[in-house]
């Protein structure tokens, strides 16, 4: 989901976080080559391949999806594990969710009496509460992109599989997942990088972190199911509040999140 943050400190962690991206292998996270002093804004090499909504995910054989997963699993991995006491990782930011979800409360208690109904407002109310109970929650801290979702993610089709075009190197390699936009990089609880990943159904969910390496407990996919559902809400704020999306699409995405019950694969 579009997040929204005070200029200023946006600027000061992209000019400072930019340089704390790394390539992991086979999983393209963006490498800021083009960082100019002074300036909050960095550039990289183009991270090509197709958007993968959760229709192309689905339309992909399944050991395609399979490999997706795996490289999916292995790059969060990556970003996870980063030392936070080295730099330049010293330097990020904390998580923007406390902020979020303060817009959010505004909103829900503003706005949305006009277009929810009084059960649907009391969903949106205990999302808020949700959240806020797993930020007074002492949890595990790692870098993370904080923004994982359709938009953000892509996939380049190895040669032999259909894509002529590919630049991977290899013939009949399985392809090349790439991730985009590390706009609102941050420290916090890892579960939030899993949070959108619902929208490609949970058992996708289930295949990315069965390949991740990282702190899990038994808590972690009910927490990413809370921070979805709050992900879901936040749609649905910014269309009211900034016009950003359709109404059918925040109302859709909020319906598609506000479950209390995390889905099951």
């Amino acid at each position: 989901m579009p997040h929204r943050r005070a200029g200023a400190r946006a600027a000061a962690h992209r000019d400072r976080g930019a340089r704390a991206l790394v390539d992991a292998g086979r999983r393209r996270a963006p490498r800021y080559t083009h960082v100019p002093e002074g300036v909050p804004f960095a550039g990289y090499p183009m991270v090509r391949g197709e958007r993968l909504t959760p229709e192309l995910l689905h339309s992909l054989p399944f050991t395609e999806q399979t490999i997706v997963a795996t490289q999916l699993g292995s790059l969060l991995s990556a970003l996870h594990i980063q030392d936070l006491s080295q730099p330049p990782m010293d330097l990020v930011a904390p998580s923007y969710q406390p902020e979020n979800l303060d817009f959010v409360r505004g909103i829900v208690e503003n706005n949305m009496p006009d277009v929810l109904t009084p059960d649907e407002l009391r969903t949106a109310r205990e999302i808020c509460d949700e959240v806020a109970a797993l930020q007074s929650t002492l949890l595990p801290r790692v870098f993370l992109h904080y923004d994982i979702y359709s938009r953000h993610l892509y996939w380049e089709r190895g040669l032999g599989r259909g894509n002529v075009t590919s630049t991977v190197a290899a013939p009949g390699s399985p392809g090349r997942l790439g991730l985009i936009d590390f706009t609102d990089m941050c420290i916090g609880d890892p579960a939030i990088d899993f949070a959108e990943l619902y929208e490609y159904g949970p058992r996708f969910v289930e295949r990315v972190l069965a390949r991740y390496v990282g702190q899990i407990d038994a808590t972690f996919l009910d927490r990413a199911w809370t921070y979805q559902r709050l992900a879901g809400l936040y749609v649905l704020a910014g269309h009211l509040y900034y016009g950003e999306e359709t109404w059918e699409y925040a109302r859709a995405t909020f319906d598609r999140c506000r479950s209390p019950q995390r889905p099951q694969a």
